[in-house]
């Protein structure tokens, strides 16, 4: 072994999403006088990619085209290849390069392994399943959960027990995020909100878990009740297209923006007045955390992760997962009331930059790789 852990980061693209994210600030941020880290990427790279290397931390994009099959297959004897004697940890982010990662570092006897979960399971189809808890979680040495919810949804499957279940959630950077705040009436005026437009955004992938739909049907009951509300959805993915025709079809089309995928959420941020988190199931939503971090007031589902993080009525309010009213209601509490609102944002952000130091993230898992290496 070198003297500093070689630790190798593998995923399956890098473009600009919560996990992505999160892994640029863990790998970026390790000490470098102890921990020499490297991301390998299965498939496709993307602006994490090229900010990773103008952090300085090396990136291989394999562009396998696609992982399963026996085309896909045949790339892991060739990931095994590139792990063989250069890797010390192995850390996978994501069921697909856990999975692939699990076989590569059996076949390259990586000494360590570590896997994690970023949710409670609804990304994971029962054949991944089947082949992460049969023949991955046995070889694991930790599984990284990203919340309480996850990890008690992690330690229910086979293969892996408590012990090797470690929670530890995302860090936010409070300090870069607040000098968004400057571009908020720039952002305003190229999205074509007024002064008087009270926006409320949703930033997300279009999935199905992240209720779209449901938000969607709120703010037709918002727009009723306050003429200045205007809507924000930032992402993209399947769903977009259903979800721009559910908004001509509830006649929000006027007052509802669709952003698609952008690299400057922290700037669309700073725009909105209200962020709503409708989410089914979460297990730590990246965008809650930015949006508390920004102190802008929140409103999410108690679901998964968001309960770890929104204290209801002192840093958000929380509402039931799939109740448009419920979420219109507390949408409309918070518009209302702008001063109770912006107390809540910013105990928002005071409870962010306690307890989500991006530092205290790093060095926890820090502390992971040298007990596993350790043991």
């Amino acid at each position: 072994m070198s003297a500093r852990i070689r630790v190798t980061y593998l995923i399956d693209k890098l473009q600009r999403a919560g996990a992505q994210v999160h892994l640029r600030q863990l790998a970026t941020g390790l000490d470098r006088e102890r921990f020499a880290p490297e991301v390998v990427c299965l498939l496709d790279g993307g602006p994490v990619a090229a900010a990773l290397e103008g952090d300085g931390v090396p990136v291989e994009v394999m562009g396998l085209g696609r992982l399963y099959g026996p085309r896909g297959l045949a790339g892991v004897p060739r990931l095994a290849r590139r792990l063989r004697g250069r890797a010390d940890v192995l850390h996978t982010y994501l069921v697909s390069a856990n999975v692939y990662g699990g076989f590569a570092a059996r076949l390259a006897r990586v000494p360590v392994l570590v896997t994690t979960r970023r949710d409670t399971g609804f990304s994971r189809n029962w054949r991944l399943r089947l082949l992460e808890e049969w023949l991955v979680n046995p070889r694991a040495d930790a599984v990284v959960a990203v919340s309480h919810a996850v990890a008690a949804r992690a330690v229910q499957e086979r293969g892996l027990s408590a012990a090797r279940v470690v929670t530890i959630a995302n860090g936010v950077d409070v300090a870069a995020l607040r000098g968004w705040d400057a571009a908020r009436a720039d952002a305003r005026r190229e999205w074509g909100l007024r002064d008087e437009h009270a926006a409320i955004g949703v930033v997300a992938h279009f999935s199905p878990v992240k209720g779209h739909a449901e938000f969607l049907r709120a703010a037709t009951l918002v727009a009723g009740e306050n003429r200045r509300a205007r809507f924000v959805l930032v992402g993209d993915g399947p769903l977009r297209p259903a979800m721009e025709a559910l908004a001509r079809r509830l006649g929000l089309a006027d007052r509802v923006v669709f952003t698609g995928a952008r690299e400057d959420v922290p700037r669309l941020l700073a725009m909105l007045d209200l962020v709503a988190v409708p989410s089914h199931t979460e297990g730590m939503s990246n965008a809650l955390l930015e949006a508390m971090a920004m102190a802008r007031p929140v409103v999410a589902t108690a679901v998964g992760g968001n309960v770890d993080v929104l204290r209801h009525g002192v840093t958000g309010l929380l509402v039931e997962p799939r109740d448009p009213p419920a979420l219109a209601a507390a949408l409309v509490l918070l518009l209302d009331d702008p001063a109770r609102a912006q107390a809540m944002g910013a105990a928002a952000r005071a409870w962010v930059a306690e307890h989500l130091a991006p530092g205290a993230m790093v060095r926890r898992h820090e502390e992971l790789y040298r007990s596993l290496i350790s043991a």
